[in-house]
């Protein structure tokens, strides 16, 4: 037997070390297959990211970081989703979302959202026409600061007073919680309303 292992030694080498060679090649070529492939996205970037505000009608209101490109719908799923009082016909559900957007979902027989419709109902003076009032519970602070008498400074205490206290129970809160001045509220009172 050793006289017979001495004499084949170097092919019988050899042959081992092929097949130990076939069987890394076969490994890495199944390695390889299971592999993803690469994809690469043009224009895709780490500044694409969007920052939307979703409330209302979703199961879980708050701020999302979404894509450049995406739109209401993807805001709205983002958030869990509408709640089954939600009335999205009232949304353009298509409609590309922007850095600090916010999107605002209705219940079913409330009116749409200033922020969604201030843009095509907007009156001479900038203000929401066709009788469109701006709630105070979810207009951003730009859409409140459009409102007579309001600007940056009063704009900011609505937000952050809603934020701080909870919403508005009535338009008079403004006045009652003293974000702003009884004279400055009887400018607005009739351009507000305050959703529950």
């Amino acid at each position: 037997m050793a006289a017979w292992l001495e004499r084949y030694r170097a092919p019988l080498l050899i042959t081992l070390l092929g097949i130990a060679a076939l069987g890394l090649i076969f490994f890495l070529l199944r390695q390889r297959e299971s592999l993803p492939p690469l994809e690469l996205k043009v224009g895709a970037s780490a500044d694409s990211e969007v920052m939307v505000h979703v409330a209302g009608a979703v199961a879980v209101p708050g701020v999302y970081a979404l894509h450049e490109g995406d739109r209401v719908v993807d805001a709205v799923e983002a958030a869990g989703g509408p709640s089954s009082d939600a009335d999205l016909v009232a949304l353009n559900l298509a409609r590309r979302i922007q850095d600090e957007d916010q999107v605002v979902v209705p219940r079913i027989g409330e009116p749409a959202p200033v922020s969604q419709v201030a843009s095509a109902q907007a009156g001479p003076d900038g203000l929401p026409a066709s009788g469109a009032l701006i709630d105070i519970n979810t207009a951003s602070a730009d859409v409140l600061d459009s409102l007579p008498g309001i600007g940056e400074v009063y704009s900011q205490r609505i937000v952050d007073s809603r934020i701080a206290e909870g919403p508005f129970q009535g338009t008079e809160d403004l006045v009652v919680r003293q974000v702003i001045p009884r004279a400055t509220y009887e400018k607005i009172k009739n351009l507000i309303t305050a959703s529950p």
